[in-house]
């Protein structure tokens, strides 16, 4: 009688482990599902959807949303959020550079050159056309408008709001960035605070999208 009671207690104990083991797990894989999936851009060669699918989408404060490019075509897009049109971010910018300098291609057999304005009689420097790099890469750019922090590509970055200027950089379908680019195909974004967030693609300016937190 006694070893049949011992037999029970055991099989309560495991039971109850195995039990714990499940309440202890559950929350880990509940919290995987607070990351939302947006596309930017869909479809393949003879059909290239210039959208965000979907492109409105509510979460709840401390949520993420993760943007990739699944476009079977090196189609680029970004995800652009600005508090107004001061901070929109042209992707082709004018730069001064002095007039002793020299652009070089990485790769000598390119058909590549810059796009360099000549310069006046007298003026010791000349403008070049290139690309924006606030435009291009992943960036944030503080409440002040001084404050610019680059983000390493297909990280993560918590917005609180009050930014002027965010930018996850082109992203571009998995293994399509050009090359001696950054190899950025996805981002994620955690939004800290209720509110709605309108962004665009800074290469396609008719393609917006709002995230909804609350």
């Amino acid at each position: 009688m006694l070893k049949s009671k011992l037999i029970v207690a055991l099989i309560m104990f495991l039971m109850l482990s195995s039990l714990s083991a499940m309440i202890y797990i559950n929350p880990a894989y509940s919290q995987s599902t607070t990351t939302e999936l947006v596309h930017a851009g869909e479809g393949n060669a003879t059909n290239v959807v210039i959208a965000f699918v979907p492109d409105t989408i509510k979460i709840k404060p401390g949520e993420s949303i993760i943007w990739d490019n699944p476009t079977t075509v090196a189609e680029p897009h970004s995800v652009t959020f600005f508090k107004d049109n001061e901070y929109y971010a042209e992707f082709a910018a004018p730069f001064k550079v002095s007039n002793s300098t020299e652009f070089q291609s990485l790769n000598p057999n390119s058909n590549a050159e810059v796009i360099t304005m000549p310069s006046q009689p007298g003026e010791t420097d000349k403008t070049v056309i290139a690309i924006n790099g606030r435009a291009y890469l992943p960036v944030a750019i503080d409440s002040t408008g001084k404050n610019v922090t680059y983000l390493p590509p297909n990280s993560n970055y918590t917005m609180d709001g009050t930014e002027s200027y965010f930018n996850t950089g082109w992203l571009w379908p998995e293994g399509q960035t050009p090359g001696g680019g950054p190899q950025l195909s996805n981002f994620t974004v955690t939004f800290e605070k209720a509110g709605t967030y309108g962004y665009l693609c800074n290469v396609h300016p008719w393609m917006a999208g709002t995230v909804v937190v609350e």
